[in-house]
């Protein structure tokens, strides 16, 4: 199997009928579904040649949700979270099973980042210090205004702008995310030192829970347990 073919697979999970793309199953690569179809599992098909999956067909979209937008999108009223925290322990994707953990409980809050731009040598993890922290690009971050607040290199960085060209950064949370108050547009090219802002983002108390990227952008989550 090829894995750089980014095909377009059919699914039959429980007797129901999904379409997706290889990419978006093995968006998290240590998850069932990321072994599954990389090769590193057995699998097989139906007379349709539908991959099936014997996993609670309904409960599945909300699965395939995460895996496209790295988001947790349930609908209003929801009620049925045990079977989806045992489907979500099924397929082994531990940043979704920490979303429904927070979620369903309240007990922990997020900060996202998110970033579309050029990032010389790709987007490494926080740990990766040999390659450029700075660069080129739009940022958004998604967290409360007392959390940003906090974070001296955004704030530095946001006061520079604002003495050179009297810009004032553009609240763009409009509610579509449940964990954030509000978030901030930062100017296109605004030097931030990704290093430095994941730096002191976990010495807040956060912890990188999930790193997702497309052709557009790359977004990092952090979680921890709500402060008492």
């Amino acid at each position: 199997m090829d894995s750089h073919v980014d095909d377009v697979l059919e699914l039959n999970v429980g007797g129901c009928f999904y379409t997706t793309s290889r990419s978006t199953l093995t968006r998290y690569p240590d998850s069932m579904l990321g072994a599954m179809f990389s090769g590193r599992l057995p699998s097989r098909v139906d007379q349709y040649n539908r991959y099936i999956i014997d996993g609670d067909g309904p409960t599945f979209r909300h699965i395939l949700n995460f895996l496209r937008r790295s988001k947790l999108i349930l609908p209003d009223g929801f009620k049925e979270w045990n079977i989806l925290q045992a489907e979500a322990d099924f397929y082994q994707i531990p940043g979704l099973i920490q979303l429904i953990e927070k979620t369903r409980t309240g007990k922990f809050e997020f900060i996202e980042v998110e970033f579309k731009g050029s990032c010389s040598g790709g987007y490494p993890n926080i740990e990766n210090e040999h390659v450029p922290a700075k660069t080129n690009g739009i940022w958004w971050l998604f967290a409360s205004p007392n959390l940003i607040d906090k974070m001296p290199c955004v704030k530095s960085g946001l006061m520079s702008k604002k003495l050179e060209r009297g810009y004032e950064p553009e609240i763009v949370f409009n509610g579509y995310r449940k964990h954030a108050e509000y978030g901030l547009t930062l100017p296109e090219h605004f030097s931030l030192n990704r290093l430095q802002l994941f730096k002191e983002i976990t010495q807040l108390g956060f912890k990188l829970i999930t790193t997702s990227s497309n052709s557009r952008c790359v977004r990092w989550t952090f979680a921890r347990e709500c402060l008492l």
